[in-house]
């Protein structure tokens, strides 16, 4: 090495007085010469703090309130950590479902026929809920979790389940306070629809990403909608009719058939 720092200079580095090119030209020296990295004055409490708290996280990770949760009703704690470390975007989604259900109970119970806002709307709930929950595309870690053994299908279910349960468990609720709700069946008239597109998403994601598959049959149902509710001697109610729940459920049952098949032979 044929020049050192000087001593205003590594006093300038440590206490963050130093400009921006003495401040690079000063790191990078430093991390090829030991005489100067012992010159250099450093806080020893602060380091010694700092290693404390270091090692603190590292031996005894903190858990957070869901991650408990899910622990105490008997997940193993790896499954825990990769329901509890979802994306951002889940969790606004959640924030946004509790929204939107809110909404509809309220439009149902004050508008003529406000009911319909919420037929056509729980179905893709639950769909947009797994489209938000794992891919590239929504998960700033999804780099990290791709290549760890837990990735792939796994991973892929476990965030779809984390989706479905309360999604399902909302949507159940909320139909339950709607004003014409009296039966078992006018609860539950939306969810052979939600699962089969949850179930057509999932199948359609071997091809592209989980969220633009997602994103493509819920604009498909919406289309759908609006195309039943302009058309004349249409009523978009006919997406939940005796016979369209019959295609719903061939539907859920070959598309989960097809996934079974597909995770046996990956």
């Amino acid at each position: 090495m044929s020049w050192h720092l000087t001593h205003d200079q590594l006093h300038q580095y440590a206490a963050h007085t130093a400009d921006d090119v003495t401040a690079m030209s000063a790191e990078a020296h430093l991390m090829h010469c030991a005489r100067c990295r012992d010159l250099l004055p450093a806080d020893e409490a602060w380091l010694d703090r700092s290693w404390a708290n270091l090692r603190d996280i590292v031996d005894r990770p903190r858990r957070g309130p869901l991650e408990r949760l899910l622990s105490v009703l008997g997940l193993r704690e790896n499954t825990a950590k990769l329901l509890a470390a979802t994306p951002q975007l889940y969790r606004a989604w959640l924030t946004a479902t509790v929204l939107v259900l809110a909404t509809a109970l309220t439009v149902a119970h004050e508008l003529p026929r406000g009911s319909l806002l919420f037929s056509f709307t729980a179905p893709v709930v639950p769909l947009l809920g797994v489209a938000l929950a794992y891919g590239r595309w929504v998960d700033p870690a999804h780099s990290l979790t791709s290549v760890t053994p837990l990735a792939g299908y796994r991973l892929l279910f476990l965030r779809t389940s984390a989706v479905l349960v309360p999604a399902l468990t909302l949507c159940t609720a909320a139909a339950a306070l709607m004003p014409s709700t009296s039966t078992l069946w006018e609860a539950v008239f939306w969810l052979l629809p939600a699962l089969a597109m949850v179930a057509g998403c999932l199948s359609l994601s071997r091809w592209m990403p989980l969220s633009l598959a997602g994103g493509l049959l819920g604009a498909g149902w919406l289309l759908t909608v609006g195309v039943l509710g302009i058309a004349e001697e249409l009523d978009p109610l006919l997406l939940f009719s005796p016979t369209a729940q019959s295609g719903w459920a061939a539907a859920l049952t070959l598309l989960a058939g097809a996934i079974l098949l597909r995770m046996r032979t990956v």
